[in-house]
């Protein structure tokens, strides 16, 4: 399914809809079971969460007559309810990927894998997994906090010579999150296949992604292009629904409930169906980039040639 030699970019993708297509019950099961579980904790967010903000009568907006700390609450409750949301997606997402690169892993040998087998083999990667995604994180979003404070600080300081330096430390900052991003991107490959710690699955990324860089980077702005735009179609029908002026209970009232509440509860039934057939694509394009990229650089085919011609046991 996979040739055992470095992959060229039609090779790569169609390799992680392989993967994919060939163990359907591990991949796609596990995005299906983590996107429903994630879709029920959105609703139930929603209805608790952001119920204050779809409360508020626009009537009242308008006029004024709803108090500063009613709206604060509201938007309160909303900002809890989407960083909560974030939380859970991530989680998921983690999941995932572990899962997948378990998989693609085993794919590359064309060996059989089932769930059981990949969650045996994920389980004591997730806090590797989790470590690298929130250290991941932190260098990235870090480096645009950082760029973003320092040009606050230059413009209130130094005025319109500040601005002048500010533009383009904020897109040097810009520049440094993305070179970050696409440096530690293979970690999660390196911490499941190779049981690597955070800190060297980070190394390791680095080392293999170093003179690989535009390439990594070409292909993970790709996935993320063919990623959207499916999740878009996926999305559309659900989306249509909701804004479509079809008499719903609950949708009576002035108030921002009304629509918006079905539009919302659709938008996550269709973002979850989405969910689990981009997720399990994008992690193993990921798996495939890392393997990639040892082919490459370390001979790795090689060693899976002759690994291929072993008989299984």
């Amino acid at each position: 399914m996979i040739p055992l030699r470095p992959l060229g970019l039609g090779e790569l993708l169609d390799g992680a809809v392989g993967v994919v297509r060939r163990y359907p019950r591990p991949a796609l099961g596990m995005s299906a079971a983590l996107a429903v579980v994630t879709t029920l904790l959105n609703l139930v967010l929603a209805a608790t969460l952001f119920r204050s903000l779809l409360s508020l009568d626009t009537q009242s907006l308008t006029s004024g007559s709803t108090s500063a700390a009613q709206l604060q609450d509201a938007l309160g409750g909303a900002g809890l309810g989407a960083v909560a949301s974030s939380v859970v997606g991530a989680l998921a997402t983690l999941i995932l990927t572990g899962i997948v690169t378990a998989i693609a892993g085993r794919a590359v040998l064309g060996k059989p894998m089932t769930l059981g087998e990949a969650w045996v083999e994920v389980r004591p990667a997730l806090p590797r997994l989790l470590g690298v995604a929130v250290l991941t994180g932190l260098a990235v979003y870090g480096t645009v906090a950082v760029g973003l404070a320092l040009a606050g600080l230059l413009v209130a300081t130094a005025g319109t010579v500040g601005i002048v330096l500010a533009v383009p430390l904020v897109l040097a900052s810009l520049a440094g999150a993305v070179y970050l991003y696409c440096r530690f991107a293979l970690a999660p490959s390196v911490a499941v296949l190779e049981k690597a710690g955070v800190i060297t699955a980070l190394r390791r990324s680095g080392v293999l992604v170093r003179r690989s860089w535009w390439r990594v980077l070409g292909i993970l702005l790709l996935t993320f292009v063919i990623a959207s735009f499916v999740t878009q179609v996926l999305q559309v029908p659900f989306l249509l629904f909701g804004v479509a002026p079809i008499g719903l209970p609950g949708d009576s009232g002035s108030g921002l409930g009304g629509q918006t509440t079905r539009l919302m509860i659709l938008s996550y039934i269709g973002a979850g169906m989405a969910q689990t057939v981009v997720a399990p694509f994008i992690a193993a394009v990921r798996a495939l980039l890392y393997v990639d990229r040892r082919m490459r650089a370390e001979g790795l085919d090689l060693a899976l040639s002759a690994a291929a011609a072993q008989p299984s046991p």
